[in-house]
């Protein structure tokens, strides 16, 4: 067969999918990575490459970086929108789906006055007819994937990064269609799609947005109650190709916690609007333990002068570090979750609002495989006394190999392949 990726434009979603890209290109299969150029992630191509995969660019970045300015200058300031599904806020669900139409309308612009030709959808709709995908495995974020299936004739399926929100907010959005009393009378997924459906004629379906059926990278506990048809997927953790450091050739002599804030500490509310690395640094400088800290050289310029047991690295990606490791904070992103389960290690939670972080850390901490920090009142002796739990009590250990044997349940990639395998014989035209 030959298998279309169609992934949203950053690493922080490539990677989540290789394991799987693996899997079907090792069983035989052709397998190709479109994306776009819109510059977010300037290492992207290169990542996709580096992993043994072949990119598919498909152009936009001019039209596409125009028109997203918007919603990354508003993503910094206190009062952001985020495509989050808060556990507390019932009203949630609404917000994330304005935010979604927004980023999806911005990430696909139509055409440019005085031009026909539509950057980014014509390109992978132009390929996939011209290489002529047996399937087109779609991220949430990149929904133009089920478009472009749709006009070549491939089967086509979701491929879930994280918690199914396009899929919650779907079956609430249909649920108040049909509610009189509601007051939504017009699908207010048209305004965007519709137009993006008529230019290659056709028609709105609702698997344009949910797929035919959804590969899902997460654990079964935490998925939605939700009426769709969904393939499990055990979560591989893959973080890019590196070399190995010397220093970690050998286990430490004390414990050694992991901590990393990705790429989002920015979004932090702590003071002067971000997480405070000189002071949480100083009171874990009396700690018998070794911190190694993922900073780049931004956040290496707040933290001052490290304690002596605080190690700073630029990048090491988590699979060689987590295996030595006895806690790590974080900030709450489904991959390094993702990976701190499979390595068996507690986590201290500054859960960040972007997509499913307050879901995960509380499913986390519900099963005694870590705690939470609230980013909007971080409090660094807490988060010290809450280190120290994590690595000297017995439960948190117990409570992430649980977690891990929660994974193993599901099928690893390379046992979905002939289930993929058989629904795109289903469903290809």
């Amino acid at each position: 067969m030959r298998i279309l990726f169609n992934v949203f434009p950053a690493s922080s979603h490539v990677f989540p999918v290789v394991p799987l890209a693996w899997a079907l290109q090792s069983a035989g299969h052709e397998v190709v990575m479109a994306t776009t150029e819109a510059g977010l992630d300037p290492k992207l191509f290169t990542n996709i490459a580096s992993a043994g995969l072949t990119a598919v660019p498909l152009g936009g970045k001019e039209e596409i970086a125009a028109s997203l300015a918007p919603h990354l200058a508003a993503a910094n300031r206190p009062d952001r929108r985020t495509a989050e599904i808060d556990p507390d806020d019932e009203n949630a669900w609404r917000t994330c789906r304005d935010m979604l139409i927004d980023l999806l309308g911005a990430h696909y612009p139509p055409p440019q006055a005085g031009s026909d030709h539509r950057p980014v959808l014509d390109t992978l709709v132009e390929f996939a007819r011209n290489w002529r995908p047996d399937l087109v495995l779609w991220d949430p974020l990149a929904p133009t994937g089920a478009v472009a299936a749709r006009a070549c004739g491939a089967a086509h399926a979701r491929l879930l990064f994280g918690m199914d929100n396009v899929g919650l907010v779907r079956t609430k959005t249909l649920q108040e269609l049909a509610d009189p009393s509601s007051g939504l009378t017009e699908d207010p997924w048209m305004p965007w799609l519709g137009p993006v459906l008529e230019r290659y004629g056709l028609d709105f379906t609702e698997e344009t947005l949910l797929g035919q059926w959804t590969l899902d990278l997460t654990a079964a506990r935490m998925q939605y109650p939700l009426d769709l048809r969904y393939v499990p997927v055990r979560w591989i953790p893959y973080n890019g190709g590196s070399t190995f450091p010397q220093w970690l050739h050998t286990r430490p002599e004390r414990p050694r916690a992991v901590f990393t804030l990705g790429q989002t500490r920015r979004l932090l509310n702590g003071p002067q609007g971000g997480f405070p690395l000189r002071e949480f640094f100083d009171s874990v400088s009396d700690l018998d333990l070794e911190m190694v800290a993922t900073l780049n050289n931004d956040q290496l310029s707040t933290a001052g002068t490290l304690p002596d047991n605080v190690r700073a690295i630029g990048y090491v990606p988590l699979n060689q570090l987590l295996p030595t490791s006895s806690a790590v904070i974080h900030h709450g992103g489904g991959g390094t979750s993702g990976a701190c389960v499979a390595y068996q290690v507690p986590q201290l939670m500054v859960p960040i609002p972007m997509w499913d972080e307050k879901v995960i850390a509380r499913y986390i901490s519900a099963r005694g495989a870590g705690l939470i920090v609230d980013p909007a009142a971080i409090d660094v002796d807490s988060m010290r006394k809450d280190l120290v739990r994590l690595i000297t009590e017995p439960s948190f250990q117990a409570g992430a190999r649980d977690l891990y044997e929660d994974m193993l349940a599901a099928p690893a990639p390379k046992d979905v392949v002939p289930t993929v395998e058989r629904l795109t014989r289903e469903h290809r035209c």
